[in-house]
């Protein structure tokens, strides 16, 4: 693996004390899991990179071993001591220098993306992105079963209440339904919150009803306001139809403050990048009466671009979103790094 070396750890003086050590490392790594196509690894930013941070890979007949994960974790978090970053990770918003507690092992973040099947094609989608012809294989294959895994970290008091249990894929939606039924009953039983990810093409009764009593997170990202936008970026017919079934999950969630429908614009420059877009986009979410917007930048042109001036369009998305009233705006880590740097403190 590629190496970055980075600032070295220093020691610091906290309350009165000395030997706590500062330096670069990462809570997803410390305490999130992915639990990715062939592998279990701390992040799914990684997915899309040729070098990746991983803890455990799944090869014919194996089972996951706790054991295995545990050494793992113990050794890139000594190499973030040492200030070696693994390449994959270079520039990452997520790595901060600070004071780590590396001692206590628990999970706050589960993410279960181990299936692909999914009716839409995203243009950006990671796993078909660099060969289109794979996306028969990814609808088709069979993956590793994450429930009796979840039991361990169950068994082992692993995951701490208040968690965050996100259901990926893939989409959730044309997964078996006992499986989607089981992982939400689980959250449910663990004291943890549900979110699930979705492109809102099938409708779900079981995400309605845990919208109304449950408390969860629905994400649908549309990434347009035009359904000729929107067959662009996703490669089928389903706009009108999308735009309906989140109509119906807002109306679900609207009397329980414990749930919330999140409707998401990844920008993509040169396609959906028009300020005309981005308008027809919050009129159709004004019209169904969502008010929670979450906006992000297409991972493979961010990570080309990221060191370049802002493009002018993205700057008037951003001075659009400050004058819109009446909305929730939240941002990704790449999407909120470079505002930050580029365009000045997030309002």
């Amino acid at each position: 693996m590629k190496e970055v070396k980075l600032l070295i750890c220093d020691m610091v003086l906290v309350n009165g004390m000395e030997g706590i050590m500062k330096y670069n490392c990462c809570e997803y790594l410390l305490h999130q899991i992915v639990f990715d196509q062939f592998d279990i690894k701390p992040c799914c930013s990684s997915s899309m990179n040729n070098e990746t941070v991983k803890f455990f890979d799944f090869k014919e007949g194996d089972d996951f071993d706790i054991n295995r994960y545990i050494e793992k974790r113990k050794e890139y978090i000594e190499q973030f001591k040492q200030g070696i970053i693994p390449s994959c990770c270079e520039g990452c918003p997520i790595i901060k220098n600070q004071e780590w507690d590396v001692d206590e092992i628990y999970f706050d973040r589960i993410i279960i993306a181990n299936k692909a099947k999914c009716s839409c094609n995203c243009i950006y989608c990671v796993y078909t992105h660099d060969n289109p012809e794979a996306k028969h294989f990814y609808n088709t294959r069979k993956s590793y079963d994450v429930i009796p895994i979840l039991e361990q970290f169950r068994t082992k008091n692993l995951i701490k209440e208040n968690s965050m249990i996100i259901i990926g894929g893939g989409e959730y939606t044309e997964f078996p339904q006992e499986e989607v039924d089981w992982i939400i009953y689980f959250a449910s039983f663990m004291g943890c919150k549900i979110s699930l990810l979705s492109s809102g093409i099938f409708y779900s009764e079981a995400t309605a009803k845990i919208l109304r009593s449950g408390s969860a997170e629905l994400s649908i990202s549309p990434d347009s306001g035009t359904e000729k936008t929107y067959k662009k970026i996703k490669q089928v017919n389903a706009f009108n139809r999308v735009w309906k079934n989140l109509e119906k999950y807002v109306q679900s969630a609207k009397d329980n403050p414990n749930s919330i429908v999140e409707i998401k614009y990844i920008i993509i420059p040169n396609i959906n990048d028009s300020i005309d877009e981005f308008k027809a986009f919050i009129r159709k979410c004004q019209d169904i009466g969502c008010k929670n917007i979450h906006i992000d930048i297409e991972h493979y042109w961010f990570s080309e671009h990221k060191s370049e001036s802002m493009p002018k369009s993205i700057m008037e998305i951003k001075k659009l979103i400050n004058k819109t009233q009446n909305m929730n705006f939240t941002y990704s880590c790449e999407t909120e790094y470079w505002f930050n740097q580029q365009y000045g403190q997030m309002s």
